[in-house]
């Protein structure tokens, strides 16, 4: 069942074939419009599938989607390739007995972090792979600074980057082995048959809300009880110790289009929300010079739909850091979770520019550029 909640405003169906004309009826007599997006789901995904099927021995290529064991070994390069810059962390152990990775980034860096922190994360649906090859993008950006950019230099000087590629590695494993469609990770259910919570239901902030299930069946399923799950102990762990450096958070999803702020459990804002709207339409501003790309921006609850017990509701209501925002990298349903190759790199780059306006404009508000390297014009 689907709550429309969202008037003037669209929603994503897949019916089954069967069904298709029945469904069409029925939106037909409520007065519904409709447009056909994908006329063959399963088409899409077998040629994808086909194209991105790779080898756990193959090199990580920025151009492409990666299996997570390609992304593992990209990161272990990066950490002994630019050991002066970047450290890599194994914050935590999935069900499966895969490691969770964090890695670190600034100049000078050492075993603890000294600068404000900007906390970027994803791959928490396992489907989304776009927000993984996103991350991975700016991290490339970052680390190696092909354009040689007297900003990102700056940005490292000024901030502590940590980067967490892959929030739920078993799920994203079992999208390329298995359903390419598949959301949440793989931890058995207790007295069920259905596998998987979605770890982005699983945060102590407002748990059980709108937008969850308690069905372990179901997609959004919230798991038994609050950080039941390894993913979300081990990315709370980490946020808990060093909650008071972290200037920015951003959890990447996929699809929509959206620059989104907490709340997600209600209309509930919190108290300088302005202030992050600000830095909202700083970022989309930045996206749409690019290549035009349109982002709406405002809360969760209203911009999408209710959702409880997020990780940006915890880290904003919970933990306490001020900036936070779950953003949802395109497109708007032509593709859905099924991103073209070709956009890979375009919505890196638009995406990476948004940050850079976003922390450029954040670091001197609050002064925390430290570097002669960035100058404010």
């Amino acid at each position: 069942m689907v709550e429309l909640n969202r008037p003037n405003r669209y929603v994503d169906v897949m019916v089954h074939p069967e069904g298709r004309e029945r469904f069409k009826r029925a939106v037909e007599d409520a007065g519904i419009e409709t447009n056909l997006m994908i006329r063959d789901v399963e088409d899409i995904i077998k040629r994808h599938a086909v194209r991105e099927k790779r080898s756990a021995d193959d090199a990580y290529d920025y151009t492409k989607f990666n299996t997570f064991q390609s992304v593992e070994k990209e990161l272990h390069r990066i950490a002994k390739t630019y050991p002066n810059i970047t450290r890599l962390e194994d914050i935590g152990t999935t069900h499966e007995g895969r490691k969770m990775y964090l890695l670190r980034v600034t100049n000078n860096i050492g075993p603890t972090l000294t600068k404000p922190i900007v906390l970027i994360d994803a791959g928490i649906h396992a489907r989304e792979w776009v927000s993984v090859s996103t991350i991975m993008y700016i991290i490339n950006q970052v680390v190696r600074n092909p354009n040689n950019d007297n900003l990102i230099k700056g940005f490292l000087d000024s901030y502590d980057f940590v980067f967490m590629p892959v929030l739920n590695p078993d799920g994203y494993v079992y999208t390329w082995t298995t359903d390419r469609l598949w959301r949440k990770n793989r931890a058995p259910n207790a007295n069920s048959r259905c596998v998987g919570v979605d770890l982005n239901r699983n945060w102590d902030y407002k748990w059980g809300g709108k937008g969850t299930s308690d069905d372990p069946c179901a997609i959004d399923f919230r798991g038994p009880a609050p950080f039941s799950e390894k993913e979300t102990i081990a990315a709370r762990n980490w946020v808990e110790k060093h909650k008071h450096k972290i200037v920015l958070y951003i959890n990447f999803h996929a699809y929509g289009q959206l620059w989104m702020t907490p709340y997600g459990y209600s209309l509930d804002t919190p108290s300088n929300e302005k202030e992050m709207l600000k830095y909202s339409k700083i970022a989309c501003d930045a996206i749409h010079k690019v290549r035009g790309t349109t982002y709406t921006y405002g809360p969760v609850y209203s911009t999408i739909y209710p959702a409880s017990s997020i990780s940006v509701d915890w880290v904003r209501g919970a933990e306490h850091v001020l900036i936070a925002y779950t953003v949802e990298l395109p497109d708007k349903g032509r593709h859905g979770f099924l991103t073209p190759v070709s956009e890979i790199t375009a919505i890196g780059n638009e995406t990476w520019k948004g940050i850079e306006a976003l922390l450029l404009r954040l670091g001197e508000d609050k002064h925390l550029l430290r570097t002669e390297e960035i100058i404010i014009v």
